[in-house]
């Protein structure tokens, strides 16, 4: 009687096995029927994903592209303010020189004034003498031609 029931309690412990493996395997395919539906939506949306990410692509090229076109017909105008800054360097060293030549000569002229002996520079009043007096006698006879007239 004991190998009866101990025969009895295996097929009905056999049972649950069965039944709770069959609980098991039912959530299983539910569980892999639904992660198949998930790869088949990744794989949609993958492939939107794919051709947007080609499109961006595409329109980046296109204003690459433009870019550079744009940067290239530039280039005249970058070489002509290099050649005008070139040029305004050559005029401002020109200018540069010039004026130190002007001061050094006006130095050198007021230091050799400065050098004279007296008497050589009342030598040059005496000459310009005559002139200040003629003129200032052509100055007084206009003055006295324009009085009357004024009246």
């Amino acid at each position: 009687m004991i190998i009866e029931i101990s025969v009895a309690v295996i097929a009905l412990a056999f049972v649950v096995l069965v039944a709770f493996l069959i609980v098991t395997l039912r959530s299983m395919s539910a569980l892999l029927g639904q992660t198949n539906n998930t790869i088949r939506e990744l794989q949609y949306d993958l492939k939107d994903l794919s051709k947007q990410a080609t499109d961006l692509l595409q329109h980046t090229n296109e204003v690459t592209v433009d870019v550079l076109h744009k940067l290239q017909s530039l280039e005249p105008t970058f070489d002509s303010v290099k050649q005008v800054g070139e040029a305004v360097e050559e005029i401002t060293s020109s200018v540069k020189q010039a004026s130190t030549t002007v001061a050094h000569t006006i130095k050198t002229k007021v230091t050799e004034e400065a050098r004279k002996p007296l008497n050589q520079k009342i030598a040059a009043a005496l000459q310009l003498t005559p002139i200040v007096m003629d003129l200032w006698q052509q100055l007084k006879q206009r003055q006295q031609h324009a009085a009357p007239t004024v009246k």
